[in-house]
């Protein structure tokens, strides 16, 4: 059982609670039923109106190349100057090179906002009479036809977002363009998507309904069948040809591969008009009551998180498996895992319950949540296990008084971040009443706290949900923070040593952005950074 499935079956009414969200989960019903949470019917399309640049605020208002939707109204997206009423390039637009009504001679170009004969740059292309970049250029990408709209960047030459969160209850995906913190239309995707990943312009979903969903990245058009998984999928990692798939109650690593080739040329906004062809080829079983959590690839090793069957037999947890991949055909689980000792570290409990993990400076990182069995409480402070791949030796790594709960962890440059979901506290109906010691913890390239930054509400706010800490992504400096309770994505920044909230609930910060919007407990499942 992962820490999702632990989270609900502290009582019997949160069960319930499940059943009605599968219910109410993504996608439109084809005869002109309702569309799912937060989406809008416009013609056969479920869109959402808040974001959707072809559909924004109303069906069929568009915001024009160079415009975004925010909030439910055109605006001029980034690099972009309202003229006239009108959004233009002024660093490629001829009749406003520089500037409003900046217009070049006939015959002449616009180039990085300067008129000229010709374009001249290493990298630039004529695209009528102005010069880009069509690998980086979100109003040219790829081709002079191709605008990617709204939120998305460009890279390579390719329509993406720089961060996808899955929207665990309301069975949505949504994308986030890192820095500006542009927020893309919610799609229906899957059911109760847990994570997401990339495999080059596909978007590969993951969900509590046992499939790796296929679409397209440039805008989510779901593409093949999805093939399935096994029973409470948890994580899905990408190694081209090969993905693989941590599967939590079937105690299984599930390993597919890619068949389809992509074409020279994009059809349809994607090189793999028909899917990626993926077909299992193998697969590990770890045994009874492991419940591999996560993992991470180092060498042609894969190593997996076990966390136990938390609420019942734990004994087969905490340890750290490792599976050699150097044939992803024919996978080996090394025998003897990895014990992590949760009593020999300081303030910890029997059990050692280990979730995220990270490739770090040459060694793995695990975050161990130290939760009581008996109250899914946490047991003692946040901690780490900090193992040395080749010498197996285990040390502890301590997160300060302001953690309880590890949950997650990524690296940022030579420092290390961990969530923390905190001591959280449910009412019968799973409503968050109390949440403490939750956010993130920075530390530095020698494994010492430097800076906690807590999730916490202004000191008489009536108006701001609680915060609950889960999964985030970096980007550059900046942390997008999935929030377990209210559908919310927390901006933080490293700034030297000092963590600084840009998006979230306190008083110095701007609003968190609202990735997962719905009017009951929301669960932000999964935040990836798209690489």
């Amino acid at each position: 059982m992962n820490v999702h499935e632990a989270m609900v079956r502290r009582t019997p009414r949160p069960w319930a609670l499940v059943a009605v969200l599968a219910g109410v989960l993504a996608g439109c019903p084809d005869q002109g039923a309702e569309c799912g949470e937060g989406l809008s019917l416009c013609g056969s399309e479920c869109v959402d109106l808040t974001s959707e640049p072809q559909h924004c605020g109303a069906c069929g208002v568009t915001c024009g190349r160079a415009g975004v939707c925010i909030a439910s109204a055109c605006q001029c997206g980034p690099g972009a100057t309202l003229c006239g009423g009108q959004c233009v390039l002024t660093a490629s637009d001829a009749a406003h090179c520089g500037g409003c009504g900046g217009a070049c001679a006939a015959g002449q170009v616009c180039e990085a906002g300067q008129c000229q004969a010709a374009c001249t740059g290493a990298t630039s292309t004529r695209c009528g009479d102005g010069c880009v970049d069509l690998q980086v250029d979100p109003y040219y990408c790829g081709t002079c036809d191709t605008a990617c709209g709204g939120a998305k960047s460009c890279r390579t030459g390719v329509c993406t977002y720089d961060v996808v969160a899955a929207c665990f209850n309301t069975g949505q995906v949504v994308g986030l363009q890192a820095g500006t913190d542009l927020k893309g239309p919610n799609v229906a995707v899957g059911e109760r998507p847990q994570t997401v990943t990339r495999m080059q312009d596909v978007l590969l979903v993951l969900d509590a309904a046992k499939r790796l969903r296929e679409a397209r990245l440039s805008d989510y058009g779901t593409l093949a069948e999805a093939p399935e998984t096994g029973n409470a999928p948890n994580q899905v990692l990408v190694d081209e040809p090969f993905v693989y798939v941590i599967n939590s109650t079937s105690n299984t690593l599930l390993v597919l591969r890619r068949r389809a080739e992509p074409l020279a040329q994009p059809q349809g906004g994607t090189r793999f008009p028909n899917g990626l062809g993926l077909t299992p080829v193998a697969s590990v079983d770890f045994g009874a009551n492991t419940n591999p959590y996560a993992m991470a690839k180092l060498g042609t090793d894969l190593w997996v998180t076990l966390y136990g069957n938390l609420g019942g037999d734990v004994s087969a947890g905490g340890r750290l498996a490792r599976v050699s991949v150097e044939n992803p055909l024919a996978p080996v689980l090394e025998p003897n895992p990895i014990v992590l000792p949760a009593e020999a570290f300081p303030g910890g409990t029997a059990e050692s319950t280990p979730t995220g993990i990270a490739v770090h400076q040459g060694s793995l990182y695990i975050a161990l949540n130290n939760l009581d069995p008996a109250t899914y409480r946490p047991g003692g402070p946040g901690r780490l296990a900090k193992v040395n791949p080749r010498t197996r030796q285990v040390s502890p790594v301590a997160l300060g008084d302001g953690c309880l709960n590890a949950g997650w962890l990524a690296s940022l440059g030579d420092r290390l971040l961990v969530s923390c979901g905190g001591h959280a506290v449910y009412d019968s109906d799973f409503n968050l009443t109390a949440v403490e010691k939750t956010g993130l913890v920075l530390l530095d390239a020698q494994d010492t706290v430097v800076s906690t930054y807590t999730l916490a509400c202004p000191p008489g706010a009536t108006d701001c949900p609680l915060s609950s800490a889960g999964r985030f992504a970096v980007v550059g400096s900046r942390a997008y923070l999935g929030d377990n309770n209210a559908g919310r994505v927390f901006v933080i920044e490293a700034v030297g040593n000092q963590l600084i909230e840009r998006r979230g609930p306190g008083s110095g910060a701007q609003p968190p952005i609202l990735a997962c919007p719905s009017h009951d407990f929301s669960l932000v499942g999964d935040v990836v950074a798209l690489p």
